[in-house]
């Protein structure tokens, strides 16, 4: 470990239930966007396919 590390004390379990919560939600909204992300791409995949033929 560096220094920094060493010099912050250890998180609470309010502070880690905390962060881990704030962590649950990043991560949540981020599958929603890869999740829009890959319907979006479908979507223009379809219509390109539709429009070529």
């Amino acid at each position: 470990m560096n220094d920094i590390d060493q010099d912050k004390a250890p998180m609470t379990p309010e502070e880690q239930k905390v962060y881990q919560a704030r962590q649950k939600h990043r991560a949540i909204i981020m599958a929603g966007l890869l999740l829009s992300m890959v319907v979006l791409f479908y979507f223009i995949t379809i219509v390109k396919i539709g429009s070529g033929s």
